[in-house]
């Protein structure tokens, strides 16, 4: 009998740690395991990927955020299919795993292998010892980064327990949708220069560096249009900020993309502005070979090579943004030197099949 594998994640678009939980899904299911997949929110376009490959999926929410109800979701899920181990991805899926798995435990003693993209700080003393008791009930915890895993030591994890283990990805497929069919379905203007940023509408999403952005380079260079792809309870007010600022038409903001990967062949380069777990599309754009500019995180150090494949820029002033992408938009020259170094980057330094190879290692650990 194959071996059952439960996933966990936040409903994703398939990049970042979205792109990730959808490998790692096929991979498993190639090689033989029986592979389910839990979204503690409301789906999004890695759930339809996976659908369309005849995957089961499970939707815990119908909320755009992890709730109470996707705790009870999963508690059913585990006991209902009573997998040989569960798999996490992100800081909050983690915690609603560990809450989840509690009854499950007791019966049938799954394993539990948690995986975490960016380092956490503790808000308060209480969250440190909850967030803690937590993390520390996770047999093998798989940090994307060394700020990473030693987050996860500060919050009382063994070292034993925390593996670094890198993110990897393969070549992109080409685009399946030309530039006219994009813009008629997200509703762009086509003969407009696409910028791309995808992240939560959450506060450490940073957005606000977005809108400023797309403000101040409008006096500089027309004829940009900036995408923001992600969810999340800021959606209203980024958008009354946008409105304010005057910003709103250069602006797009967009809930779900299920062609992220077609788009990022036609976007001149991709933006993050704050902490998002996987860095949101910074390591997809790599692969995709478009120049990436990030605020300084732990994400983009990790991916962007400054001054090579894209520039990071400090946090403040929010001036420092604009002025770092200018450059990359202007210079079709430097674009290009950007473009190829960031294809090569993607290749050597973030290989798929050790990333796999890493997980797999850490399941077959866990469940033989």
């Amino acid at each position: 009998m194959s071996r059952r594998l439960l996933l966990v994640a936040r409903g994703l678009d398939a990049v970042g740690c979205g792109r990730e939980v959808l490998q790692t899904a096929r991979h498993l299911r190639v090689l033989g395991y029986d592979v389910h997949v839990a979204f503690t929110s409301r789906p999004a376009g890695v759930a339809a990927a996976l659908a369309a490959d005849d995957m089961t999926v499970l939707a815990l929410s119908g909320r755009p955020q992890p709730s109470g109800g996707s705790v009870a979701g999963l508690a059913r899920a585990v006991a209902t299919l009573r997998p040989h181990l569960v798999m996490s991805w992100g800081w909050s899926a983690m915690r609603i795993t560990a809450a989840a798995m509690l009854p499950a435990r007791l019966r049938h003693h799954p394993r539990w292998l948690a995986v975490l993209a960016r380092p956490r700080l503790p808000k308060t003393r209480s969250d440190r010892l909850l967030t803690g008791r937590l993390l520390q009930s996770a047999d093998r915890i798989l940090a994307a980064t060394e700020a990473t895993a030693a987050s996860c030591r500060a919050f009382g994890a063994s070292s034993a327990c925390v593996q670094l283990a890198p993110p990897g990805i393969g070549v992109l497929p080409p685009p399946q949708l030309t530039r006219e069919d994009m813009a008629k379905q997200l509703g762009l203007p086509v003969h407009t220069t696409w910028t791309l940023c995808v992240a939560p509408r959450v506060a450490r999403s940073r957005l606000e560096r977005l809108v400023w952005a797309a403000d101040q380079l409008d006096v500089v260079l027309r004829g940009l249009t900036h995408i923001a792809i992600g969810y999340g309870p800021l959606g209203p007010q980024i958008a009354r900020r946008a409105r304010a600022q005057e910003a709103a038409a250069r602006l797009r903001l967009i809930d779900h993309c299920s062609i992220i990967t077609d788009l990022l062949a036609h976007v001149r380069l991709v933006w993050q502005t704050g902490e998002v777990a996987g860095g949101g599309a910074l390591l997809d754009a790599l692969a995709a070979g478009v120049p990436t500019v990030a605020v300084a995180s732990d994400a983009a150090q990790t991916f962007i090579d400054d001054g090579v494949t894209g520039r990071i820029a400090p946090a403040d002033p929010q001036s420092e943004l604009p002025r770092h992408a200018l450059p990359l938009l202007e210079d079709d020259a430097l674009h290009a030197e950007l473009a190829a170094a960031s294809r090569l980057r993607a290749k050597a330094t973030f290989p798929l099949e050790p990333a796999l190879e890493r997980q797999l290692a850490a399941i077959r650990e866990l469940t033989d």
